[in-house]
């Protein structure tokens, strides 16, 4: 009984923090751009690090799934950075250096890597995050009816919580800039 116990728990922690991705990489489609990577995203993956022995103890057929999930993940993470020493070295450079644009091929190739990633991150999550909570919450569980039913992530509702969100925000930019002035 344990044992199996336990597998449910690592499907369940795994699952939520597979979850919580899918928003991030929710957010990175609607705000894809064919030129940038956005320097402030990154993935998580604390709890798939901090189980990472365990991650054997899932069924068989899913430790292969995780494994190559979570390496999208960390290939993700890494583009931004990438992203970054790009542009640095970009601006370093003279405005006729033959040199730039190869790099400006570079940060464009970067960018369409990143958003191909994106997309195949998240239909990889499609087939993933079912089974991982169809092991975390089997039909015979009791725990299965105990906890909220699963929502499929409704991209039309990410796109309009990001313009609400940008509103917001060039709302309280306009604002402090108000007080500023005004002071």
């Amino acid at each position: 009984v344990r044992p199996k116990r336990e597998r449910r728990a690592l499907a369940e922690v795994l699952a939520a923090e597979i979850s919580i991705n899918m928003q991030l990489l929710a957010g990175a489609h609607q705000l894809a751009s064919p030129t940038k990577v956005p320097p402030d995203i990154r993935f998580s993956t604390v709890v798939y690090e901090s189980v990472l022995e365990k991650v054997g103890e899932l069924p068989p057929d899913m430790v292969g799934e995780v494994v190559f999930l979570y390496g999208y993940f960390h290939e993700l993470n890494e583009h931004p950075k990438m992203y970054a020493d790009l542009l640095a070295q970009l601006r370093e450079l003279a405005d006729d250096s033959k040199h730039r644009p190869q790099i400006e091929r570079e940060l464009t190739t970067c960018a369409k890597v990143f958003n191909s990633y994106v997309e195949k991150t998240i239909n990889r999550i499609n087939l993933v995050q079912p089974h991982l909570l169809k092991t975390a919450f089997p039909w015979w569980s009791l725990r299965r009816f105990q906890r909220r039913p699963s929502l499929q992530l409704d991209m039309e509702e990410v796109a309009h919580r990001i313009v609400k969100s940008k509103a917001e925000r060039e709302a309280l930019a306009a604002e402090i800039e108000r007080r500023h002035k005004s002071q």
